[in-house]
């Protein structure tokens, strides 16, 4: 299981310490919570947004956006189906289908899921799997915490790279059988065999993910000990102020007044 959500690249938030970074992170996931204007909220995505693309390329920041877009579609469908008081903008008859009200709150939904999911993508692109551990066990968290959420972010690509060429696989297999031709059903049924094969996939991956967890000493006794460091990582406490007064400057420029 090699496969990794890093990006290669020299950009500025390549050299921004992991440290800082993690912190800039929890930061942002706090700070799309807090009660800040709609404009506000999708200006501070979009910028996000701008600045991934500076960093990893516009074609990484469009796959981003394609793995999140099934469940922005769901959201904007279904949540404001939950909203029945407010302002109705469709109905029919005494029956309140939308609400102005749901509708906002599907829309606040909506960007704070695009704004996390960038934020989280940013930092496991910019900064390699073994540096992000390290500055999780810098922030005192276990180091059984720390490995399980490094290999998550491992092995969850390790699935999805292997069901996109399952896919492709059973597609090439299917190819000249009149596939345009195919209804939703037929192409629902097709599912079926290909999430059967990424299932044994994962499955016959287990074995390999117990090695891998073994070799690096989970479930020891012993004190770990890290071959890496992040000693290289200058201006440490400038980036540290850096990401304290981000989040700061636009929760003072978008709050609600």
């Amino acid at each position: 299981m090699t496969t990794n959500t890093f990006v290669a690249g020299n950009s500025f938030l390549y050299r921004f310490d992991p440290r800082a970074k993690v912190l800039l992170l929890v930061l942002f996931c706090v700070w799309f919570f807090l009660p800040v204007t709609l404009t506000g909220l999708y200006g501070v995505v979009f910028l996000i947004i701008v600045v991934g693309t500076i960093n990893t390329g516009l074609e990484q920041s469009w796959k981003t956006f394609l793995s999140i877009l099934p469940m922005l579609v769901f959201m904007v469908l279904f949540i404001p189906f939950n909203v029945r008081s407010g302002q109705s903008l469709i109905s029919f008859g005494s029956f309140v289908f939308v609400t102005k009200e749901g509708l906002l709150q599907a829309t606040r939904l909506a960007g704070r899921f695009i704004g996390i999911t960038y934020v989280c993508t940013l930092l496991f692109a910019t900064t390699r799997m073994n540096e992000v551990m390290l500055a999780l066990r810098w922030y005192r968290l276990p180091y059984k915490a720390s490995l399980v959420i490094t290999l998550a972010f491992t092995y969850i690509p390790f699935i999805a790279d292997s069901f996109i060429q399952i896919a492709d696989s059973h597609r090439l297999r299917e190819a000249g059988e009149g596939e345009g031709k195919k209804n939703i059903f037929s192409r629902l049924s097709n599912l079926v065999p290909t999430l059967t094969s990424a299932l044994v996939v994962a499955l016959r991956s287990i074995p390999n993910l117990a090695m891998s967890l073994e070799q690096r000493g989970f479930g020891r006794s012993e004190k770990r000990s890290s071959y890496h460091s992040l000693e290289s990582y200058r201006h440490t406490f400038t980036q540290f102020v850096v990401s304290v007064i981000i989040p700061l400057i636009l929760w003072y420029i978008c709050k609600i007044q």
